[in-house]
């Protein structure tokens, strides 16, 4: 059997570079989704990846989806023409790596096949005077390195 069109690179349309999701414009949006979907369906098809790795909603869950799609975008560049001939490794110790994030950030949430569940709200807040009192400081600190860097030694 042989292909006409490469269907990887086929796939990758006009992408140049990694999708970075909460830069997305309106019009860029639905053809982000689609084609994260697309990749995403085949890769659990592709690997056999289990429901407790990524669950039916995993686009309801912004970790899923950052994961998923940084994932992506090794594979794109793992397999590009120019990619080293270790490019292939590289992409299944991604994969590994990746995998397990997943897995993490499920056991969080215990979505199944049947059932969503949102992820759990964060529970804590940043004090804003202890965060001026430290980036204060902090500026402070590095005023006073410029300036003990610029005093002649004696």
């Amino acid at each position: 059997m042989t292909l006409s069109r490469d269907p990887f690179t086929d796939g990758l349309g006009e992408a140049t570079g990694p999708t970075h999701w909460p830069s997305l414009l309106p019009e860029e949006t639905r053809a982000a989704w689609a084609e994260l979907r697309g990749w995403v369906e085949q890769l659990v098809d592709r690997f056999a990846l289990q429901t407790r790795v990524v669950p039916p909603c995993w686009y309801q869950h912004n970790t899923l989806v950052e994961a998923l799609s940084a994932l992506r975008d090794q594979e794109r560049i793992c397999f590009a023409p120019t990619a080293s001939p270790a490019g292939a490794v590289d992409w299944f110790r991604a994969l590994r790596e990746v995998e397990n994030q997943l897995s993490q950030a499920c056991a969080r949430t215990q979505c199944s096949i049947n059932a969503h569940r949102s992820d759990p709200d964060r529970t804590w807040t940043t004090d804003p005077d202890t965060w001026q009192g430290f980036v204060d400081a902090d500026l402070a600190r590095r005023q006073q390195q410029v300036i003990d860097e610029t005093l002649p030694e004696r």
